[in-house]
């Protein structure tokens, strides 16, 4: 049996931590254990996740307009891992009653295809914290032909393709056409939304009034699409209002009541039947639960979230914990569950690390019960609009209470520094519109084929 390296203590008999997921709730929970049993060699934690990455998703749409450098908003999983194993793997299945989880990690190189290699994983307390996946309510076509804000990869192919349409636009002749590819639409009017729509703004205007001086920039044409009757639903009305305001200021025309019933390649169609002739589609409309979350053999909400009681415990398991974006956890305080934000992952994941060392050492748990200490949203021309303490602020100020906050959240000082540089930086130059093709050596081969034919 393996051994440690510091302690002649067999595997076996250890009290063997399992976390699933590294966003915002997986990584918080593993910090406070790993501080709580970083001497204990009795104690075993291990966490997978599918990327070998923390992602600080608060500055994502920056990514997008190039204020933020790629690599500066992520952070290796192994640089949280004081002595915790990291497996990169893909979950395959949980089974609660053999308290085991099947990982699985693909084998193979670009030019052979993937052979998938099962491994099993024994625990004795789980913590899932699987966050969620971008809900398309069942539309196929939407989700095909639309661009999503989700992760990393999310982030730097829309940004991609963004620069690639104002490179098509600068080119074609046809009129019509090239309204249409200077035609960005971002659905929903969320917090997600509003930021990428503030941000996607920024970067075409500032792209077309610096690089590209044979496009009109009133061709220019940004909508943001939303189902319900407002802007940020989660802020007041004044606070949604003066937000509205300031993205029709900044260009970006806002529509209402009136959610996406269905796409094609270009153009979205309204629930209306208005349809407006576009290139970009961005899915900004909500998160759901991913399949494997869905299919566990416990109780779920309507949604497909898991149900935990107030200790964060799935009801009739024991050792076994759930938060963030894939749990449904009641608020006593709206008698509603709480939303799926960073603030309340990393809020419910010092609750459940409290327990798990409850349970393990010894002593009484904690309920969760926590009221939001704010809610801020950038949208777009240092601009910002939220609810601080209960006090409401916006504009500048606003903006500036932000990157303050979000900054302080990062978790490196190196990662800190690197995004102040950036920031520093955007302030005095133009944007940066170099588009890094992604084309892999065949496909290189490919379209460099396809030259010469056509030249011949």
């Amino acid at each position: 049996m393996e051994k440690s390296e510091k302690a002649d203590i067999e595997v076996n008999d250890r009290k063997r931590i399992l976390i699933l997921g590294g966003g915002f709730a997986g990584i918080e929970v593993l910090r406070r254990l790993e501080n709580k049993f970083e001497n204990d060699f009795t104690i075993d934690i291990s966490m997978v996740s599918k990327d070998n990455f923390f992602l600080f998703t608060p500055m994502l749409p920056e990514v997008v307009s190039g204020n933020i450098e790629t690599r500066h908003i992520v952070t290796p999983v192994r640089a949280f891992c004081k002595r915790a194993r990291f497996y990169e793997a893909t979950i395959r299945s949980i089974n609660f009653q053999k308290r085991q989880v099947t990982m699985s990690n693909k084998i193979g190189t670009k030019n052979e295809s993937a052979n998938w290699h099962d491994h099993i994983l024994d625990y004795d307390y789980l913590v899932i914290a699987l966050g969620g996946e971008t809900n398309f309510f069942g539309m196929e076509d939407v989700k095909k032909y639309s661009y999503t804000m989700k992760s990393l990869g999310d982030a730097i192919v829309l940004r991609n393709h963004v620069i690639d349409t104002l490179e098509q636009a600068s080119i074609e002749q046809d009129e019509d056409l090239r309204k249409s590819l200077m035609t960005f639409v971002v659905v929903g009017g969320g917090f997600a939304g509003v930021e990428t729509v503030g941000e996607l703004n920024m970067l075409v205007r500032d792209a077309i009034r610096d690089f590209y001086h044979d496009l009109d920039i009133r061709d220019i044409r940004v909508v943001l699409v939303d189902a319900m009757d407002k802007v940020l639903p989660e802020v007041s009305d004044d606070l949604s209002k003066f937000a509205t305001q300031k993205l029709k200021n900044s260009g970006i025309e806002i529509i209402l009541n009136n959610p996406v019933s269905s796409a094609s390649a270009s153009i979205a169609k309204l629930k209306d039947g208005t349809s407006i002739e576009t290139y970009t589609l961005v899915w900004a409309g909500g998160v759901t639960p991913e399949k494997i979350v869905k299919e566990l053999q416990c109780e779920h909400d309507r949604g497909g979230r898991i149900v935990v009681d107030e200790y964060l415990k799935i009801k009739g398991f024991d050792g076994v914990y759930a938060h963030g974006d894939c749990a449904s956890i009641l608020d006593s305080h709206t008698g509603r569950p709480y939303p799926p934000t960073a603030q309340n992952a990393v809020e419910q994941a010092k609750v459940v690390a409290h327990n798990l060392i409850s349970e393990i050492r010894g002593g009484g748990k904690v309920s969760f019960s926590y009221k939001s200490r704010g809610i801020m949203a950038q949208i777009g021309q240092r601009t910002g609009v939220g609810m601080l303490f209960g006090i409401k602020t916006h504009g500048l100020f606003a903006w500036m209470v932000w990157r303050t906050y979000y900054l302080s959240r990062l978790p490196t000082s190196e990662k800190k520094l690197r995004v102040v540089t950036d920031w520093f930086i955007d302030l005095f130059f133009k944007p940066d519109v170099t588009r890094l093709k992604t084309f892999t050596e065949s496909q290189a081969n490919y379209l460099s084929k396809s030259v010469d034919v056509i030249s011949k």
